[in-house]
């Protein structure tokens, strides 16, 4: 029998191998850009890129900072998804990304990272802010 130690080594390694998964240039269908590179087994940087002149946005909710080098993380004990800090860590907006091969919802069925955004419930301030988003749509690795 495994004991709870071994298994969050077992749970650690497919993680960090997952994370793997993420590292790439990814674009959505209207252009907009993720570049994702792996800083460590749990920690990722991410940037994002509009599709309109290829640069970064300025984030007004967290000091009008430009949204490269954004802190990711993959926490094995809570699923395998990366979770993008789009503000300081902990508080504001938070974008989850899940990686999902051959995406269903993909015409081409290509592997996709699948965005869904969320934030506390006490941060009301930051409603003002949803369009920055649009509509939500997969990235599909670039060059692929």
């Amino acid at each position: 029998m495994t004991n709870t130690s071994e298994l969050r080594v077992i749970t650690k390694r497919i993680m960090s191998s997952y994370i793997d998964c993420y590292i790439g240039q990814w674009e959505d269908e209207t252009g907009n850009r993720l570049s994702i590179w792996k800083a460590d087994d749990e920690t990722c940087f991410v940037s994002f890129f509009n599709a309109h002149d290829s640069q970064p946005i300025r984030r007004p909710w967290c000091a009008e900072k430009p949204s490269v080098e954004m802190v990711a993380r993959c926490r094995p004990e809570y699923g395998p998804e990366l979770i993008v800090e789009l503000s300081a860590e902990g508080a504001g907006f938070t974008l989850h990304l899940n990686f999902e091969a051959a995406y269903i919802l993909d015409d081409a069925r290509r592997d996709a990272l699948v965005p869904a955004l969320s934030r506390s419930e006490e941060d009301k301030f930051l409603d003002q802010y949803y369009w920055y988003f649009g509509p939500l749509k997969h990235y599909t690795r670039m060059n692929a």
